[in-house]
């Protein structure tokens, strides 16, 4: 009697081994959409104060904020307390890419800030920027699957 053999698995898309708006993600957009998974914590702010979180990813960067006329590949925007960003906010937002393969280009860096006020930007805070007076940070992505550690230590 022969042996069976089992037919060679494939390891799972990466977009696909996420979670579940990486799937969705997949399915909808292709391979040319990925995430990315942030956590971002904040001291030093005020109690009682209502803030709108930005975060943005880029393909290629020199390390600072991007300029007006950068394109992200993956922004997001939400409403956060003082006291959410000193234990860390969870964040996970959906990158789309030009190219076939979704794989970042350059050398990708995520930027968050955070900004008074409720999340009333256009529908994802794209075009926005870090203003003058903003805590923000910016961070080298890591790879897909990690989640990247972002502190908004910086001054605009």
């Amino acid at each position: 009697m022969a042996s069976r053999t089992r037919p060679e698995q494939k390891p799972p898309r990466t977009a696909a081994a996420g979670s579940w708006l990486a799937l969705l993600a997949a399915t909808t957009l292709g391979d040319a959409a990925g995430t990315v998974r942030a956590e971002v914590k904040a001291e030093g702010l005020l109690e009682g104060t209502s803030y709108r979180l930005v975060v943005q990813t880029y393909d290629e960067t020199d390390g600072r904020v991007p300029g007006q006329n950068a394109r992200p590949v993956g922004s997001m925007q939400r409403a956060v307390t003082a006291d959410e960003l000193r234990q860390g906010v969870n964040v996970n937002l959906v990158e789309i890419r030009r190219g076939s393969d979704g794989a970042p280009g350059g050398r990708p860096v995520i930027v968050a800030w955070i900004e008074s006020g409720q999340p009333d930007l256009e529908f994802d805070g794209r075009t926005a920027r870090p203003r003058r007076g903003n805590v923000y940070g910016v961070v080298r992505r890591g790879a897909p699957k990690d989640v990247v550690q972002i502190s908004l230590d910086r001054r605009a």
